[in-house]
C-alpha cells in the first residue's frame, strides 16, 4: 500500500505549501517571510502523513519548520543567480555552485525543523521551549531597537533616521552584513538561561573567570604595544573589503579612498581599540567558564551549539580567510561580495546541530538535514536556468528580427523572478519536505501514548505562528499603504497617501498615533483573544474547535494560509498593476488548491503502513553521495545549458554582476561608506 505522504494529493499539497509561502517570502523578504513557507509546509506534511501522533503535534510541525526555514532567509541570495547569467565562464561555474549551496543551506535547516518536530521525544521537545523563550526575548529588544520606526540603534549609534536601510554600513556594528549580533544576542540569553537555571550556582566562579581573562587580556595588548608588535597583529588581521590598486581611468589617482572602505571588523574594534585587550580577554574568560560548567538542559546544548558554530565559521571564513592572500585576490572568502556574509553564520548553524544530533544518536534528523539541503540545492539551481529558459524567447541578445521581439514582448515583461526564481523555486523546495519526511513517516515507530507533557507550549507554538509570525510580516504592508505617490489633480501634480502618516483617535481629538501604533495595538488585542481563547479551550472545549486533531490542524492550516494570502494582497493593492495579476493571483489560486485538497484528502481514515526497518546511518551516506553529484552535476548542465543559448554575452535581463576576473563587483564597486548600501 502506497504511504499517505507519497499520494499524489499529498506530495501536491506540501509543494504548492511551500510555493505560496516562498511567493509571500518574495514581498515580505528575509527570515519572517521565510517561516510562513515553512509553518505550511509543515503543517500540510503532518496532516498528509496518516499518523495520528504527528497530527497531535500539528502546533509543532509549524512551530520548528517555521524556525528552520527562517535561518535561510538573512542570506543575500540575490547575486548567485545572477553570476550564472554573467557569459563569464569561471563567474556562471561558481554562479550555480554557490547557488546550490545556498539553495542546500535553506532547505536543509528547513528540513531539520519539520524533522525535529516529528522525531524527538515529547519531553524533550517541549523542554526547549524554556531555552527558545529567553532567546526570543532578547531577539525581541534587537527587534525593537532595530526594527520599529523608534529609529532607536540608528538614535544610539547616531547614524541619523533611515541610515539604518542604506547607509547601515555606517553603523559601527555592522560586521560583513552579517548575522553576528543575533548569533551574540542569542548566546548571552541562553548563557543567562543556564546561569539561571543552575540558580547562579558558581557565580562567583563566572566573575573570577572573567576577571582573570580580563587583566591577561588588557597585559597582552600592552605588551603587543610595548614590544611594536601590534601594528604587525592588526595589518595581518585587517584588510580592506575592496582593491586599493584600482586607478580611476580619468586622473589616474587611485579610485577608492581607504578611508572608505570597509574592513573585515566592525568599525567599533577601530573606534574602541584600546580596550579590545581586555573585553576580548573577559570573554575568553566567561567562554572557558561555560565550558567547564556549563549544564546546558531543557535543549539549550543544541541551540548553543548552533550560536557558537555560527560565529565561529564566520569568524574561520569571511573574516580570518579572507586575509589569505590567495582569497584577498579574489575578493576574500566571502560567497558574493560586497553582498553580506550570513550564509558563514547559516553554514555554522548547520553544522552545529548536524554535530549535536550526530552525537545524541538522532540519526533521522541528520538524514533529513542533508537529504532536504539536496533538494534545496537542486530547487534553487533549476529554477534559475528555468527562468533564464522563460525569457529567452524574443530576447534580442538571441535574435535582430523586430517582429519576433515584439511577437514576444509581453510573454518578456511577465515578472519571472517571482513567478520562477520565487514560486516555482518554493513549490520545487516542497521536495526537500515531503520527500525526507514522507520516508521518516513510515519508517518511525508510531507514539501511540504519549504523555502529554507542557501542554502549554502548545498554546504557544500557535500563537507564534498565527499571531507573532503574522504580525512580523503583515505591519510591513504600512509601508506600502503610506507610501507617498505622485497623482495629477486638475493638470497639476500632486501626492496621494493610501494611509495618512497620522491618524487621529475617533471622540478623542487630542489622541493622535502613526499607523504603526494603531496596528500595533489592534494587533496585540487580537493576540491576546487568541490566547484567551485557546486558554478556554483548554478547559472548556469551545465548539467551534474540532476535535479531532486532524480538525484542529486544517483549522490553524487554512486560517494562517488565508490570513497571509489575503495580507500579501493588500500590500500590492495601493500600487497593483498588471505584473500583480501573474504573481498575486497565482497564489491566490494555489491557496484554493490547497484549500480543496486540505479538506478533501487530507482523511482521518489514512494510516500509514507497518513501520519499515531502517539504517539511517546507510541512508545518510547515500545522502552525502547524492549531494556530490547533484552538486557538480546542476552546475555541468545548466552552465553548459545557458552557454549553448548565450555564449560569451549576458542574457540581458541579468548578469551584470560578476564575482571573478579584473572587473569583478568587489573590485570595481565595492561598499563605500559614502554611497547608499548595494
Amino acid at each position: 500500500m502506497k504511504p499517505p505522504s507519497f499520494k499524489v494529493t499529498s506530495i501536491l499539497l506540501v509543494m504548492l505549501s511551500l510555493s505560496i509561502g516562498w511567493g509571500i517570502r518574495g514581498n515580505y523578504g528575509h527570515e519572517y517571510g521565510a517561516m510562513i513557507a515553512g509553518a505550511l509546509a509543515g503543517m500540510a506534511a503532518a496532516l498528509v502523513s496518516g499518523r495520528e501522533d504527528w497530527r497531535r503535534r500539528l502546533p509543532y510541525f509549524a512551530f520548528f519548520g517555521a524556525l528552520g526555514w527562517a535561518f535561510g532567509g538573512s542570506i543575500a541570495y540575490m547575486h548567485p543567480p545572477t553570476y550564472t547569467e554573467t557569459g563569464h565562464l569561471p563567474t556562471q561555474v561558481y554562479g550555480f555552485l554557490a547557488t546550490f549551496l545556498v539553495g542546500f543551506l535553506w532547505a536543509g535547516l528547513g528540513g531539520a525543523g519539520t524533522a525535529y518536530a516529528a522525531v524527538e521525544d515529547r519531553d524533550k521537545l517541549t523542554a526547549i521551549f524554556r531555552p527558545l523563550a529567553w532567546v526570543f526575548a532578547f531577539w525581541a529588544l534587537q527587534y525593537v531597537l532595530q526594527d520599529t520606526p523608534f529609529h532607536l540603534a540608528e538614535r544610539l549609534s547616531k547614524t541619523g533616521g533611515g541610515d539604518r536601510t542604506w547607509f547601515r554600513q555606517r553603523d559601527p556594528l555592522y560586521w560583513l552584513d552579517s548575522e553576528w549580533l543575533e548569533a551574540v544576542f542569542a548566546l548571552t540569553a541562553l548563557c543567562l538561561f543556564d546561569l539561571s537555571d543552575r540558580r547562579f550556582s558558581k557565580l562567583g566562579h563566572l566573575i573570577g573567570f572573567g576577571t582573570v581573562g580580563a587583566g591577561v587580556g588588557f597585559g597582552l595588548q600592552q605588551l603587543l604595544k610595548v614590544t611594536g608588535w601590534q601594528a604587525a597583529v592588526v595589518g595581518a588581521l585587517v584588510h580592506p573589503q575592496g582593491d586599493l590598486t584600482m586607478l580611476d581611468a580619468a586622473t589616474g589617482a587611485p579610485k577608492f579612498a581607504p578611508e572608505d572602505l570597509l574592513t573585515n571588523w566592525p568599525g567599533i574594534f577601530g573606534q574602541h581599540s584600546e580596550h579590545l585587550g581586555w573585553v576580548f580577554g573577559a570573554l575568553a574568560g566567561v567562554a572557558l567558564y561555560f565550558y567547564l560548567y556549563g549544564a546546558w538542559r531543557s535543549g539549550s546544548a543544541l541551540l548553543i551549539r548552533m550560536a557558537v558554530w555560527s560565529m565561529l565559521v564566520f569568524l574561520a571564513g569571511p573574516v580570518l580567510l579572507s586575509n589569505v592572500p590567495f582569497f584577498q585576490n579574489h575578493g576574500g572568502f566571502r560567497l558574493a561580495p560586497p553582498r553580506g556574509d550570513s550564509w558563514a553564520n547559516i553554514l555554522g548553524c548547520m553544522i552545529g546541530l548536524l554535530l549535536y544530533f550526530r552525537k545524541t544518536g538522532q540519526k533521522p534528523v541528520v538524514f533529513v538535514t542533508l537529504l532536504s539541503g539536496a533538494f534545496g540545492g537542486l530547487a534553487l539551481t533549476t529554477a534559475q536556468f528555468v527562468k533564464v529558459l522563460c525569457y529567452s524567447p524574443g530576447n534580442p541578445r538571441l535574435t535582430d528580427n523586430p517582429a519576433v521581439i515584439q511577437a514576444w514582448q509581453h510573454w518578456s515583461s511577465a515578472n519571472w523572478h517571482s513567478l520562477v526564481l520565487e514560486q516555482f523555486a518554493g513549490f520545487l523546495y516542497g521536495l526537500a519536505i515531503v520527500v525526507p519526511i514522507g520516508l521518516l513517516a513510515s519508517r518511525l515507530p508510531v507514539r501511540r501514548d504519549e504523555p502529554r507533557v507542557r501542554p502549554w507550549t502548545e498554546i504557544f507554538a500557535v500563537v507564534f505562528v498565527f499571531n507573532i509570525l503574522t504580525y512580523l510580516n503583515i505591519v510591513k504592508n504600512l509601508e506600502d499603504w503610506t507610501a507617498a505617490r505622485k497623482i495629477m489633480v486638475n493638470g497639476a501634480e500632486g501626492v496621494f497617501r493610501s494611509v495618512a502618516e497620522v491618524l487621529q483617535a475617533p471622540l478623542f481629538d487630542s489622541i493622535n498615533m502613526s499607523p504603526w501604533s494603531w496596528f500595533t495595538l489592534m494587533w496585540i488585542a487580537f493576540t491576546v483573544c487568541t490566547v484567551l481563547v485557546l486558554v478556554r479551550h483548554r478547559r472548556h472545549p469551545v465548539a467551534l474547535i474540532p476535535l479531532t486533531w486532524l480538525g484542529k490542524g486544517q483549522l490553524l492550516y487554512l486560517m494562517f494560509l488565508w490570513l497571509m494570502v489575503i495580507a500579501n494582497f493588500t500590500k500590492a493593492l495601493v500600487a497593483f498593476s498588471d505584473n500583480r495579476i501573474a504573481t498575486e493571483g497565482t497564489i491566490m489560486f494555489n491557496a484554493l488548491i490547497c484549500t480543496v485538497l486540505i479538506l478533501g484528502w487530507a482523511r482521518q481514515l489514512d494510516e500509514t503502513p507497518a513501520r519499515r526497518a531502517a539504517d539511517f546511518g546507510l541512508l545518510t551516506r547515500r545522502t552525502l553521495a547524492l549531494i556530490a553529484v547533484l552538486f557538480f552535476a546542476t552546475t555541468t548542465v545548466y552552465t553548459t545549458g545557458i552557454r549553448l543559448l548565450y555564449g560569451n554575452q549576458t542574457t540581458g535581463r541579468g548578469g551584470s554582476n560578476l564575482r571573478l576576473g579584473p572587473n569583478a563587483d568587489w573590485r570595481i564597486k565595492p561598499l563605500l561608506k559614502s554611497k547608499p548600501h548595494a
